[in-house]
């Protein structure tokens, strides 16, 4: 092995021959310190623009999330838990009476769903890599403008949309560069992307926090250090998005998902949500510089004549 897993996180040293990633995915620098170690998978962070991502070499089009024909879907999870988050979506940014949406990585479909119930008057596509998902998607929750597939090899028209989603997706792709470039020719000037992916700082204080208080267990997925490869800050996702045209990037907070771990517990989502709140007062005490939420939610507006959002 490449380190030796009694020493300290400064003390370890990346060997630059390993099959590990060894070059920043947002800036190229391969100048790097080591944040956090997880099952053996540094984590590390760029020393050149701060961006913080998963050594491990992932594929980037990874399509077996969603598992095979047998998969049990935990719909408490996807569904239930979500309703919240997704009520909170179009009440901020939905207030129109029409217009398009694209929801890249949709899943199994139920933000396209709560589109179509909440808001009858605006056309909803979803695009998924996984055909399984789809296959869901079409089938229980009978919609009929998701499809599977890569999104940049769809045929979808430049220009089209008002509003693309990515629900946390943007972790999961190792280089996201392409991905935004593309998704920025289909909005409609003055569009936006509203990009949701966990806060970074606050997820590996929770990650330090598990491992000093029950030790580090090697079967634990602290930061999913193989699944979310690219780690953001509000800084690094603002570069990005700016670095693929997007003119401006704000960001703005919505209710929690109400599930803890996978767990539904009362008193676990009870102080998620206390969490929330708390975080909503400090960024706003603060005029928005302090993000202390576990989640960031990110509008990158192209230029134009802006999308009106309600505030």
């Amino acid at each position: 092995m490449i380190w030796d897993n009694r020493k300290s996180l400064s003390e370890i040293v990346i060997n630059p021959g390993s099959r590990l990633r060894s070059n920043c995915y947002l800036c190229g620098n391969d100048g790097k310190k080591m944040v956090f170690l997880e099952n053996l998978i540094p984590i590390v962070e760029c020393h050149n623009c701060g961006h913080v991502y998963s050594t491990y070499l992932q594929k980037e089009h990874y399509d077996e999330y969603w598992g095979g024909d047998s998969k049990e879907y935990d719909l408490r999870w996807w569904d239930n838990a979500h309703r919240e988050i997704y009520q909170d979506f179009c009440d901020q940014f939905l207030h129109s009476p029409n217009g398009r949406i694209l929801d890249v990585g949709c899943g199994l479909g139920f933000f396209i769903r709560k589109i179509e119930q909440e808001r009858p008057g605006w056309k909803a596509v979803g695009y998924e890599i996984s055909e399984e998902a789809v296959r869901f998607a079409r089938e229980k929750n009978h919609l009929t403008n998701v499809f599977s597939g890569v999104v940049q090899e769809s045929d979808l028209p430049e220009e089209s949309f008002d509003i693309i989603t990515l629900w946390d997706v943007i972790e999961h792709i190792p280089n996201p560069q392409s991905l935004l470039e593309y998704l920025h020719s289909l909005l409609k000037p003055g569009g936006f992307i509203f990009i949701e992916t966990p806060n970074f700082p606050l997820q590996l204080i929770k990650a330090r926090l598990k491992v000093f208080l029950l030790g580090r267990n090697p079967k634990a997925h602290y930061l999913e250090a193989k699944d979310h490869i690219n780690n953001y800050k509000e800084k690094t996702l603002t570069l990005l998005a700016k670095n693929c045209g997007f003119s401006d990037v704000t960001f703005t907070m919505l209710r929690p998902i109400s599930f803890v771990s996978g767990n539904p517990s009362q008193l676990g989502v009870i102080a998620k949500k206390c969490i929330y709140y708390v975080s909503r007062f400090v960024h706003f005490i603060s005029f928005k510089k302090w993000n202390i939420n576990l989640t960031l939610f990110a509008v990158a507006s192209k230029g134009g004549t802006r999308f009106e959002v309600k505030k």
